[in-house]
């Protein structure tokens, strides 16, 4: 990748430069387009629009405003269907290899303590006066699960679905994707299942989930003390209370980089939520970065 003048001093694009070394992400070109654009640097400015939270013409607007294709070495600045085909042909795994691959920029040995949750990104982005004048709220999202590190506050895991599933399918495929990292798991009552505490257990994953409280007329298990008794002795509420940190990662991702997606199709939506979740990692990395190298100076 040639580049010049600010861009190579910029954390963000050098983040996500390693991140393609490590990935194996191969700077090739398609072979329908005017071999003008790689990968990498469409990769950059897909994450960069993320970024800065605009639409595709804005951020066009907004590269020869700031002289990007200069800085990345390039005549001009894609149009926006060249951006829309990048995404579409990217594999959504792609980018949640990305996302997985971004604890490994930070060199952290350590196993990792992780939360769990999930929440909903808005498809259509419904005005207030809308919904008040159909007499109705509009329901319309992309379910998004999250498996974070409570130290860094690093994503270290995204999936997506368009449809209604519930949160417990998605506890086991996440956490066996990263269960030689892991140390601990904590979720909320939603991932209360004893195929989920019995996998963690098999594993050495100490996990901490509180117990529903079901109802009389509910078959209960047998034995003295039952199963279910004896793993809530072994319920932490102080290390629980650490699942909290997970929510205000939730809560920076859609303060910063929207709580809604402007994609149409299903397919496209899921991966722009997983482009916000990189963005917001390479952020992230981007400011630990900074502050260790000024602890370092001083």
């Amino acid at each position: 990748m040639t580049m010049i003048y600010g861009i190579k001093l910029n954390p963000f694009y050098l983040t996500i430069e390693k991140l393609c070394q490590i990935v194996r992400y191969k700077n090739l070109k398609s072979v329908f387009s005017k071999q003008m654009y790689g990968n990498h640097n469409l990769l950059f400015m897909v994450l960069y629009k993320e970024k800065l939270n605009l639409s595709w013409d804005r951020f066009i607007e907004h590269g020869y405003e700031t002289n990007l294709p200069k800085q990345l070495g390039i005549k001009k600045m894609p149009v926006k269907s060249t951006f829309i085909d990048f995404v579409k042909r990217t594999p959504k795994k792609i980018f949640e290899q990305f996302v997985k691959s971004c604890n490994k920029l930070i060199n952290n040995k350590n196993k990792i303590e992780a939360s769990i949750d999930s929440t909903g990104f808005s498809n259509t982005n419904p005005s207030h006066h809308y919904c008040k004048r159909i007499n109705k709220e509009v329901k319309n999202y992309t379910k998004t699960t999250f498996l974070t590190d409570n130290k860094t506050k690093l994503i270290l895991n995204v999936k997506t679905v368009s449809d209604r599933t519930h949160d417990s399918k998605f506890f086991k495929p996440m956490v066996k994707e990263l269960k030689n990292s892991l140390k601990l798991v904590l979720a909320d009552k939603g991932y209360d299942s004893k195929e989920n505490r019995q996998y963690c257990w098999n594993n050495n994953i100490e996990v901490h989930i509180p117990f529903r409280q079901w109802s009389k007329s509910r078959k209960q298990e047998t034995g003295t003390p039952s199963k279910r008794r004896l793993a809530e002795r072994k319920f932490d509420q102080t290390k629980y209370n650490q699942r909290a940190l997970i929510e205000s990662i939730n809560s920076a991702i859609k303060r910063t980089l929207g709580s809604y997606v402007l994609a149409r199709g299903a397919s496209q939506q899921q991966k722009q939520i997983t482009l916000k979740a990189l963005t917001y990692n390479i952020e992230r990395i981007g400011r630990t970065i900074k502050i260790s190298i000024q602890m370092e100076i001083k």
